[in-house]
């Protein structure tokens, strides 16, 4: 029975589970259970099928697609798919940017009782043979030709592959519909020819103008409609089988916290292979009648981002550091009255923000401050906020991963209303929220409505309710071993707070134990790293240590800037990362780092490579894989425990088109309380 503050006992499973907690008292969301994801389009377009639903930018404008639209184009799809043996239960591989092409194709597939597979687009091809043969789909959406090359590659290996369909017809010439240049090979279309199958099956009455419709009211919801990735931070990402129930009762919940006006704008940009994503464009989206919107390539993102200045942002903590990085950077290198009102202006704002997400919280800011709070956000933060895009942002969330809190404050001092979520591909991308009125930098917020999140006696947090995954594709060992009496293995370390709130440490599996015994989140201590400007990723090590130590990327562009400015000559990235004034300004933001840490970074180098998902060291969501990184860099993990002034290592890279080559590289190891020396043997002083 559930306590005021959503806490729970629970007795009857033999897990041993020592906490439960459910949503806040008073968030009551019925349990939907009878109606597929497409059921809700056509709802849409009896209702208001003259809304906007999409937009996608083409050629610089902006092309609108209402719901009626948004309907005909899933529905000639549809038929046209059907055409080339696509049934019920069968899987539709995807793999593209963000475009309404691959949304349609998704609903089209669960129009006709399939699930949708999404890729990510810079996925290599070893990578994509391996997600094939598990998944075994007939028919494969890609969004051009670099992709429909990366399929025809492993072709061979993948027996089920029969057709693949394209979207962009630049470059694709060679390929002409429905013939093949070898009987082996798979049959390659383009959209638009699928698309006039099935348009040409209603004109001739070969189907009834209602056959869509009456197959998407057979649909059992039980059954799944998406096969979203895990973000493989441990080896090859698994396929989590995700129902209509699944995705429809978690949107439901979200809209009821967070509601929003019919046609708030979204801007679609997120990997759409990230369950986040598909989370709001199949469900969210539909239950709200929000608007997505496509931006025209990913070089023009950032500029079409702004254009729309979506009221509803998420994103990725990788994001939102790039954000800060970028601002400060400017602000750096801006003019000294500039950089004189924005000291004011963030002087006030982390004022304020110490009253909405720090210590002051549960206190009301004072008149005068939140009077100089609205003058600095027209005079400073506004502007700011312009510039990347959330000046009309109402609704803001990252996940994916947790964002540090210096970067979390950094938003609520400019007035932007951030709160973390908090979840993984198995429950639909959310569990936990921040709420209006009690948002607390140092969790991830409470429990979504008839979810409930357990802890046991080891710290590992645990999810049941109607969000949770039946399992995984074609792995049932996975699947048992990730269920239990109902409950699915998060594999987070945490906490439940007395006050119903829910803490994020870490995976269970990178919690460091140093020499002493103190465990270390190195999650905790990454974030404060990189919500400097300078520090892009950051890798701490020292478990079965005395001392932690780091392995840094540099944020090129604004390193690059500030050694301009410096007139500090370098060839590239590498040569820059290996400079002593670089050294000394890196060794600065780190012992600056260490001031806020319990336990200080003694010793750090920076790698000549960034870390790259090509090389198999971030998972395609921007995730350190932390195994595979501390097992391939062992030999520089050992230097910075060593006696060693620098530590030599060749290094594989791969490359997209899956190229290798060898680069050969040597690294100062730099003790952070010994000021670096230039080549003459003086200290590096930096001014500034």
């Amino acid at each position: 029975m559930a306590t005021e503050d959503g806490v729970t006992g629970d007795t009857d499973s033999s897990l041993a589970v020592d906490r439960v907690l459910s949503a806040p008292e008073g968030e009551d969301v019925p349990i939907v259970s009878d109606q597929a994801l497409p059921e809700i389009l056509f709802d849409h377009v009896e209702e208001h099928g003259d809304d906007i639903a999409l937009r996608w930018k083409r050629y610089g404008v902006w092309q609108e697609f209402t719901w009626e639209e948004y309907y005909e184009r899933v529905e000639h799809f549809a038929l046209g798919l059907e055409t080339y043996g696509f049934e019920a239960g069968d899987v539709l591989f995807t793999i593209g940017y963000n475009r309404p092409h691959q949304l349609w194709a998704w609903m089209a597939a669960q129009s006709l009782g399939g699930m949708a597979a999404p890729n990510y687009e810079d996925m290599l091809p070893d990578d994509i043979r391996k997600q094939l043969q598990l998944l075994e789909p007939s028919v494969v959406y890609a969004e051009d030709q670099e992709m429909v090359d990366k399929l025809l590659l492993v072709a061979d290996d993948v027996p089920s592959l029969d057709t693949i369909i394209y979207r962009d017809e630049k470059g694709m010439f060679r390929y002409e519909n429905g013939e093949k240049t070898d009987p082996g090979d798979p049959e390659i279309v383009s959209y638009e020819h699928v698309e006039e199958l099935g348009a040409e099956r209603l004109e001739t009455g070969e189907v009834a103008d209602d056959y869509l419709y009456e197959r998407v009211k057979a649909i059992d919801p039980d059954t799944p409609a998406m096969l979203p990735p895990t973000s493989g931070t441990t080896g090859m990402p698994k396929r989590v089988k995700l129902s209509h129930f699944n995705f429809l009762n978690l949107a439901n919940a979200a809209i009821e916290i967070d509601p929003l006006p019919k046609e708030s704008d979204y801007f679609s940009y997120l990997p759409m292979a990230w369950v986040g994503e598909q989370m709001i464009l199949i469900a969210a989206a539909f239950v709200g009648g929000w608007t997505a919107n496509f931006p025209e390539q990913p070089e023009t993102e950032a500029e079409d981002l702004r254009e729309i200045g979506p009221e509803i942002i998420f994103s990725s903590p990788n994001r939102y550091e790039a954000w800060v990085a970028d601002i400060k950077a400017k602000i750096e290198n801006t003019t000294r009255l500039k950089r004189f009102v924005y000291e004011k202006a963030m002087s006030i704002g982390r004022k304020y923000a110490e009253y909405i997400s720090g210590d002051k919280s549960d206190e009301e800011p004072p008149a005068t401050l939140r009077a100089a709070h609205w003058l600095s956000y027209w005079v400073a933060y506004r502007p700011i906020l312009d510039k990347i895009g959330l000046k009309r942002a109402k609704n803001v969330y990252t996940g994916g991963g947790p964002l540090g809190e210096d970067h979390f404050s950094y938003y609520h001092a400019l007035g932007v209303p951030l709160k973390q979520i908090w979840g993984q591909s198995e429950v639909c991308g959310f569990v936990t929220m921040h709420r209006d009125d009690d948002i607390q930098v140092d969790t991830v917020g409470e429990v979504f409505p008839n979810v409930e999140v357990g802890i046991t006696p080891g710290g590992e947090l645990l999810v049941r309710g109607p969000v949770v995954t039946s399992g995984y594709y074609g792995m049932p060992e996975k699947t048992e071993s990730a269920m239990e009496d109902g409950w699915l293995h998060t594999d987070d370390f945490g906490a439940l707070t007395d006050d119903g709130q829910v803490k994020i440490f870490d995976r269970m599996d990178d919690v460091l134990e140093l020499n002493d015994g103190t465990a270390v989140a190195p999650i905790s201590v990454e974030t404060k790293l990189k919500f400097n400007p300078y520090v892009k990723e950051a890798l701490v090590v020292g478990d079965g240590r005395d001392s932690l130590a780091a392995v840094l990327n540099l944020r090129f562009d604004n390193v690059a800037e500030w050694a301009d400015q410096r007139d500090i000559q370098y060839a590239g990235y590498k040569d820059l990362t290996q400079k002593p004034p670089v050294l000394e300004l890196m060794r600065q933001v780190v012992a600056e780092t260490n001031e806020d840490l319990e336990h200080p970074i003694e010793r750090f180098l920076i790698l000549f490579k960034e870390f790259d998902a090509d090389d198999g060291e971030l998972t395609r969501t921007g995730k350190i894989r932390r195994e595979v990184v501390v097992d391939r860099y062992g030999k520089l993990v050992d230097g910075l425990y060593g006696d060693q002034e620098d530590v030599e290592m060749d290094i594989t890279i791969t490359y997209q088109d899956g190229r290798e080559s060898e680069e050969h590289g040597t690294m100062a190891i730099v003790d952070v309380e010994e000021p670096v020396e230039a080549d003459d043997g003086e200290e590096v002083m930096l001014d500034g």
